[in-house]
């Protein structure tokens, strides 16, 4: 969309003007800050949001390969606004059940306990990993996650906002996923535009695509606005996009939150837990 033609009289008014006054408006950016704030009250408010409790979010996905390879899938994440834990993934194909009661991870496979000790980071990071595109822009209020600029630019001739986002480095659950985002928000709306992913080269021939995110069908629950469809393109080291994309068609639903304890706990019995590794020690001196 390509911004309105000024009327003669409107531009010659503004040349009238002085030029430090006019440079100044022409330059002025808010801080990242603000713009994000605006982002989270144009879709309903962070209060709002982690106002809604605990949250399904039910996912089908459609994924066409680089190679045309098509696959379907889906999965379900509960977890209490405003999130990312305690949570809840569910993946009936597969037979995994595994949570974070937002102080440790836990996974049951085919009915029996993970027990590898990382999974109980593992999840929240996993959790983190499937919920933050999701739910933006508030996501970007969450922990680990720092704004720490903006610029003006524009995107299809709509002038955006352009955040750009840091990201612990244990964020995600893989070291595949850059944790160097740029988030469009739209001047005028403050709306989410896109989110932009560079490609990742860990080296020794590990390299990842890049991902370019966009939003549609929004779905408004009390009055807070989340998409009820995510689509994410594939981007080459160059940022190029790529014949790899994914469509995520969301369902949400509002649960009871006094079933919390059931749903995010811990099931495996405590004997049953992975324990975390321990270091070789030292040999004890001998007795005298």
């Amino acid at each position: 969309m390509q911004p309105r033609s000024r009327s003669a009289f409107v531009l010659a008014a503004a040349l009238a003007l002085p030029a430090a006054v006019t440079a100044q408006t022409a330059t002025e950016t808010p801080t990242a800050e603000t713009v994000l704030k605006r982002a989270m009250d144009a879709a309903g408010g962070f209060d709002a949001y982690g106002r809604l409790g605990t949250l399904l979010v039910d996912v089908n996905t459609e994924e066409v390969a680089q190679d045309g390879t098509q696959t379907k899938s889906s999965g379900k994440t509960y977890f209490k606004t405003p999130g990312p834990t305690p949570g809840r993934i569910e993946l009936a194909k597969s037979q995994v059940i595994s949570g974070d009661d937002g102080t440790s991870g836990w996974a049951v496979v085919g009915g029996k306990a993970d027990p590898r000790p990382s999974t109980k980071l593992m999840i929240k990071r996993l959790l983190r990993t499937g919920l933050f595109p999701l739910m933006m822009p508030f996501s970007l209020n969450w922990s680990e996650v720092s704004v720490t600029g903006v610029s003006p630019t524009a995107v299809g001739g709509v002038p955006v906002w352009r955040l750009a986002v840091n990201l612990s480095r244990s964020f995600f659950h893989s070291p595949q996923i850059s944790t160097s985002w740029v988030i469009d928000i739209d001047r005028k709306t403050y709306a989410l535009v896109q989110a932009q992913c560079p490609a990742t080269d860990l080296g020794r021939g590990i390299k990842a695509d890049g991902m370019l995110i966009t939003w549609s069908k929004p779905q408004i629950i009390r009055g807070v606005v989340l998409p009820g469809e995510q689509r994410i393109v594939g981007l080459s080291e160059v940022g190029a996009v790529k014949a790899h994309t994914r469509v995520d068609h969301v369902r949400y639903e509002l649960l009871d939150s006094s079933k919390n304890a059931a749903l995010f706990g811990n099931p495996v019995p405590p004997e049953l837990r992975p324990t975390p590794q321990v270091g070789p020690q030292a040999p004890r001196p001998p007795k005298s």
